[in-house]
């Protein structure tokens, strides 16, 4: 792996050509064996860490890592069950969350996220999220911190939109200003700025609305990510989830452009989603 950088802004690419080497990389080839179910645990890198014996939750590293120190965190045993159908267990994968971040605290920022579905870019079905320690702030990151220490007020402490669900610490809602159809913000109600920070009744919480956020989704698309977003060594940023069903391409408007064109009112999208 190496880093390369945009030829006008100079904006980070990861060059890695053995991720070309993933299931599915090129396409939606059948797998014959799962390497991620028990069993099986030869045809992945040794563990980092696991949950359970036998395991419930299980850790190690990526075997086509886009950087090194890539983290996949097998969150079930079994094959066929969804992140919405976890029940418990939902609890210790956050706090497993938690603890591989911490982990990794020399990074300059540690990328956590889920592609659920072959659209969301998800190369094996078993249910799992990735990590991704990485040697400098991203650009969406950099830009968003910023925002947060040029505002006068946190914009996402009162951040209009229109509720879905909430909880005793939490927030679930769509953003007034969303840029995917049925886009939905997970966020503290307490000021934070990284998942480290949250307590662990507000970790119980937020893996109850990821449940309830993923369900909701699934009943609307098969397809979708989400995205913890952290703002490290930054008091300013609040910390958040971000959840993108995967409903429409990116095409070429938005590539060319950066900019995305919103299809759905948000207003109706939480009605949906709080009816499921």
């Amino acid at each position: 792996m190496t880093i390369r950088h945009h030829p006008i802004t100079g904006d980070p690419i990861l060059f890695a050509p053995q991720r070309a080497e993933r299931p599915r990389a090129f396409g939606n080839e059948a797998i014959e064996r799962c390497p991620f179910c028990p069993g099986n645990e030869a045809d992945t890198p040794p563990e980092i860490a696991r949950i359970g014996d036998p395991w419930r939750v299980r850790v190690f590293p990526n075997k086509f890592p886009p950087v090194e120190g890539a983290e996949v965190i097998v969150e079930s045993r079994y094959h066929n069950l969804q992140f919405e159908s976890l029940g418990p267990d939902r609890n210790e994968i956050v706090r497993m969350y938690v603890e591989r971040y911490r982990a990794h605290a020399d990074a300059a920022y540690v990328s956590i996220f889920k592609n659920n579905g072959e659209r969301a870019g998800a190369s094996i079905d078993h249910v799992h999220s990735q990590l991704v320690p990485l040697p400098f702030v991203p650009p969406r990151i950099a830009r968003e911190g910023e925002a947060f220490g040029r505002a006068s007020h946190c914009p996402l402490c009162a951040i209009e939109g229109t509720e879905i669900g909430t909880s005793p610490t939490f927030r679930w809602l769509t953003p007034e200003q969303s840029w995917f159809p049925y886009q939905q913000f997970i966020l503290p109600k307490r000021h934070v700025s990284e998942l480290s920070e949250l307590s662990d009744a507000e970790l119980d919480d937020l893996a109850l609305l990821l449940v309830s956020a993923t369900y909701a989704t699934r009943a609307e698309v098969s397809a979708l990510n989400w995205m913890l977003m952290n703002f490290p060594r930054n008091a300013a940023g609040h910390f958040y989830v971000d959840v993108v069903p995967r409903l429409t391409a990116i095409a070429g408007f938005e590539l060319g452009t950066g900019t995305f064109v919103e299809i759905i009112d948000p207003v109706a999208a939480a009605m949906r989603l709080r009816a499921t």
